[in-house]
């Protein structure tokens, strides 16, 4: 593996996508055809020896040929066809792309652009989030398999650096980040603060929120980057690549117009959930995230900020408490009590099934669960 995450250059957006992914496909396609045809062009020449150009005799006029032929034309004979043998193997078409991934949604962008052009082996269970996952050295053997290592990146896989570490010295997979080519005005660096008796000013240390997958849009512009970086590594496939993208990305653009509709009529509607895991979902469909329950995933937060949390919920008429599935809802039933609000779980998609529909069926569920609860 490489040690450096290599950016890709700033992407197209979706809806710019679509019209251009075929002819850029394309090209690429026709270059890696026309490098195939030279090297089998080649692979021939090498081979214009008049003894295969001849037609072949009959078996008994070859077999009194062949004994009569000197030892040195024999010896001549069998190299030549120990190097068309090899010359045969060198034409015919290398084994797939192999590509790994981190987790759940990154899994599902690039196995949907893949198709069956390539390989794709996500690197944590199904069942192991991001957060939880810890790096062992058996993992290794993944990493050394995969030309390509496909992440969330702004530090969603914080034990990547300790990858990177045990990697040294071996040739693993280079790296790159899904979501590398949004802009960073889209990247979301505020988040809702509940502010305790006392407190000073609340201050920010600027980095980027990593959950950008929640947003159909900004999951399509890591649809694009993924195909850039799939076609560079296998470009005699690029048009397969980039004609399964748009099939995705449109899928995508339709998931988004649902969500839109749908949720049109809660705008500014105030949730709270269990941590900061929808500044992006929320800021799409204008929801308005009032706090969260852990402002710091797995750290129990103190008395004096559930009290402060609990009197902010009061004052904007919170309906609604979401959990997640990956975090016990015990504190937030507690919460739930204490305001009389019901609680409700909201999917951040981080584990589940591999499949590649698992993306868009898990924001479905999501919508399903959002209307119920914020009538």
């Amino acid at each position: 593996m490489s040690n450096s995450v290599n950016p890709l250059p700033a992407q197209p957006c979706a809806a710019e996508f679509i019209a251009a992914s075929r002819t850029n496909g394309a090209q690429a396609a026709n270059a890696g055809n026309t490098s195939e045809r030279w090297g089998q062009k080649n692979c021939r020449r090498n081979l214009s020896d008049p003894i295969f150009l001849t037609k072949p005799r009959s078996s008994r006029a070859g077999n009194a040929a062949a004994s009569s032929l000197p030892r040195h034309l024999l010896a001549l004979l069998l190299l030549t066809l120990l190097g068309l043998s090899a010359c045969t193997r060198a034409a015919e078409p290398a084994g797939k792309l192999r590509v790994l991934t981190s987790f759940l949604p990154v899994y599902c962008f690039t196995a949907n652009i893949a198709g069956d052009l390539a390989e794709v082996e996500n690197l944590l269970p199904a069942n192991v989030g991001p957060h939880d996952y810890q790096f062992a050295p058996r993992d290794l053997r993944k990493l050394s398999s995969a030309q390509l290592f496909i992440v969330n990146g702004l530090g969603m896989e914080d034990w990547l650096a300790k990858a990177v570490k045990a990697s040294k010295g071996s040739k693993t997979a280079t790296v790159i980040e899904a979501f590398a080519s949004v802009p960073k005005t889209n990247l979301v660096t505020e988040l809702p603060h509940i502010h305790l008796p006392g407190e000073h000013a609340h201050h920010h240390d600027g980095g980027a929120n990593p959950h950008l997958w929640l947003d159909p849009t900004l999951a399509a512009q890591a649809v694009t980057n993924i195909l850039v970086a799939l076609q560079k590594a296998d470009p005699k496939n690029a048009a397969g690549y980039a004609a399964n993208a748009a099939r995705y990305v449109e899928r995508l653009q339709a998931l988004d117009a649902d969500l839109t509709t749908a949720l049109a009529p809660f705008k500014s509607r105030r949730i709270v959930t269990y941590h900061h895991a929808f500044p992006y979902f929320t800021r799409r469909y204008g929801l308005n995230l009032v706090g969260v329950i852990e402002e710091v995933p797995d750290v129990e937060p103190s008395p004096k900020y559930l009290s402060a949390l609990l009197k902010v919920m009061r004052e904007q008429d919170v309906k609604v408490i979401f959990t997640e599935p990956q975090f016990s809802p015990k504190l937030a039933q507690r919460i739930s009590q204490d305001v009389k609000v019901p609680v409700a779980e909201l999917d951040t998609l981080e584990t589940g099934p591999l499949k590649p529909t698992a993306y868009e069926e898990g924001l479905r569920r999501n919508l399903n669960t959002l209307l119920k609860h914020l009538k």
